[in-house]
């Protein structure tokens, strides 16, 4: 799963980076097969409509999978990885837990503002900043050469100072820290691990060709205070082949969950190009329903029960092996 260059870096020496620059990179951290299984966990291109499982949603030019403890076994492996969770016991202090993760795709075009990500909500609504430490996980899982991860070096320090701030103006960060923005473009696989008090973006693009996939979590200390902080972990119990103590307090067994599912979506956020593939995906499903209503309309409802159980009769005559 993790690249040997990785596991070998030592967990003092990534904790030291991150609070003394703020920031941390290992380029391939996961390796080529992992990202390439991940991927194939995650179909970006089916929509989910009336279907009773967890899956894909979008965001106008963005595709996000934010349930991936539930859908996706890779993801669930990194995110509960004792890699990460040796990281996470060095850096805090005290409990920390998982607030957030999702597998998300960027196409065409992305205008994301600088901006921490010590965000504290009421519903889906950002009301204000916290002091909780945190860190930010982000993985690419695919190369990057475009909208690329980008960071202000040493804002950790100075950005509490702008808290009563959403977001940070592109001509602010231009006109203070210019020479201190850092620009992560780099090849699949690679990690890239910040405190999240420190002020990043995703570099702006425009290219109807590109497209830019990253596994993306945060953990914090979250102190008695801000009991309920987080979204909610859906986890399939299946993939729960390394549960222990730690594990289950990482993950939040029994703690309360505030906010909702990010991001917020609904037909509104779908673009018309994904508006009419929805369509093209619907209509043979809409073909199928109208034919079986016409028949159950048609037909007394005990003819239809005995025709299924003819045809679950000679389906089982089928499977059973004929005796010579």
């Amino acid at each position: 799963m993790f690249s040997l260059s990785f596991l070998n870096s030592s967990t003092s020496q990534i904790v030291s980076d991150l609070k003394t620059k703020g920031y941390f990179v290992c380029e391939q951290a996961l390796i080529e097969q992992c990202v390439e299984e991940l991927l194939q966990e995650v179909d970006f291109n089916k929509i989910l409509v009336n279907t009773n499982d967890v899956g894909v949603v979008i965001a106008y030019d963005q595709k996000f999978l934010t349930h991936c403890l539930a859908h996706s076994k890779k993801s669930f492996d990194i995110i509960t990885s004792q890699k990460v969770l040796d990281i996470c016991k060095q850096y805090f202090d005290d409990n920390y837990k998982l607030t957030n993760h999702r597998i998300y795709q960027t196409s065409k075009v992305g205008n994301m503002p600088w901006h921490t990500d010590n965000n504290l909500q009421i519903g889906k609504k950002l009301v204000s900043k916290h002091d909780m430490p945190g860190l930010l996980f982000l993985f690419y899982l695919s190369d990057v050469t475009k909208n690329a991860f980008q960071l202000v070096k040493d804002s950790h320090i100075w950005s509490p100072k702008f808290n009563h701030e959403i977001y940070l103006t592109e001509s602010f960060i231009d006109s203070k820290y210019k020479k201190d923005i850092l620009t992560f473009s780099m090849k699949k696989g690679t990690l890239i691990l910040c405190d999240i008090h420190a002020v990043h973006r995703a570099e702006p693009f425009q290219d109807k060709t590109y497209t830019r996939s990253t596994l993306l979590f945060q953990v914090d200390q979250v102190g008695s205070e801000y009991v309920g902080h987080g979204e909610k972990n859906i986890v399939n119990t299946e993939y729960l082949d390394n549960l222990n103590l730690e594990v289950m307090e990482y993950l939040g067994f029994g703690f309360k969950r505030n906010y909702p599912a990010f991001p917020s979506t609904s037909a509104a956020t779908m673009t018309p190009e994904d508006i009419f593939s929805l369509q093209k995906q619907l209509l043979p499903q809409m073909f199928k329903a109208f034919t079986k209503k016409l028949v159950t309309s048609l037909l007394p409802g005990k003819i239809v029960v005995n025709i299924k159980r003819i045809l679950w009769l000679l389906k089982d005559n089928k499977k059973t092996p004929k005796n010579n």
